[in-house]
């Protein structure tokens, strides 16, 4: 062992083992209570609180102002802007806003009152808008009728849900009388039927002409088979069509119609249900005859 090496462990064993003793126990330091606690935070508890309630004060001062500011005030129903309208009453659709007159217009339920308007029969559709200060506007989509529907001694529309309309005083309508529906009858039932009908006037249109301008009524009573009535020379002739091809067959009607005109047969109606012949007359004919196509 050198010098060197003797003179380190020397060193090393005169050095204290302070490597594990303990540390120092630290003092106790005393805790302050709760209560002296929020003693001390005291006032910055009041300064939060006052600027709670100032902010909140000011806010609902605000709130009260707008909604109660003659500024905002629906003074009566002609402040109500009716957007779209063609054959629906303006007064109609305002008289649901009879009731918020002097109202502000941030109270009105604009939601309900698109409900009270779309109860309108002619409307199929609204959206009602605050315009501020205090106006209110209603954009209206209306409903679209398909044909005209017997009632009694009326006459009235019908649109492709089978809602049933009012004739307006304005407007004009070239639409068949449709029958085999009713006020009595399910909505559903009548939207079905009237799905029927406008397959059958779409089927006509198809081509180069339109032939559902020559159809005067169309009756839905049986599902299964479509009837329609065309007016020749003054006399209503039935024409049976079953439920497709309904071109097609009016089409073969036209072709074959200046055959028995010219014999001078009578001819109250033809059924096209079947393929290759048209029936004429089969309900008074015990043994229809037939026409090949």
């Amino acid at each position: 062992m050198t010098y060197q090496e003797r003179e380190q462990l020397e060193e090393l064993a005169a050095e204290p083992p302070t490597r594990y003793l303990r540390p120092p126990r630290r003092p106790a330091v005393r805790r302050r209570g709760v209560w002296r606690q929020l003693l001390d935070r005291w006032p910055r508890l009041v300064a939060g609180a006052a600027v709670l309630m100032a902010l909140g004060a000011t806010f609902y001062a605000g709130f009260r102002s707008l909604h109660t500011s003659p500024r905002f005030r629906l003074w009566d129903s002609s402040a109500v802007e009716v957007l779209n309208l063609r054959y629906a009453s303006a007064t109609q659709v305002r008289d649901r806003f009879a009731g918020d007159a002097g109202r502000s217009v941030l109270w009105i339920p604009l939601e309900a009152r698109r409900r009270a308007v779309e109860e309108i029969p002619w409307v199929a559709r609204a959206r009602v808008q605050r315009l501020l200060p205090n106006r209110l506007r209603v954009v209206v989509e209306e409903r679209t009728p398909v044909a005209f529907v017997r009632q009694g001694s009326q006459l009235l529309l019908v649109d492709g849900e089978g809602v049933l309309l009012e004739r307006p005083e304005a407007g004009s309508f070239t639409f068949p009388v449709v029958t085999g529906i009713h006020a009595g009858m399910e909505r559903e039932e009548r939207r079905a039927r009237l799905q029927l009908y406008e397959e059958f006037i779409r089927d006509l249109d198809a081509g180069e002409r339109a032939y559902s301008d020559e159809i005067s009524e169309v009756d839905l009573s049986d599902t299964e088979n479509l009837r329609a009535t065309v007016v020749e020379k003054g006399a209503a002739v039935l024409l049976h069509f079953g439920r497709d091809r309904y071109r097609e067959k009016y089409e073969a009607y036209r072709k074959h119609r200046p055959l028995w005109q010219q014999t001078g047969e009578v001819v109250h109606s033809v059924d096209l249900r079947y393929r290759g012949q048209l029936v004429l007359n089969p309900e008074i004919e015990a043994a229809p005859r037939s026409r090949t196509r």
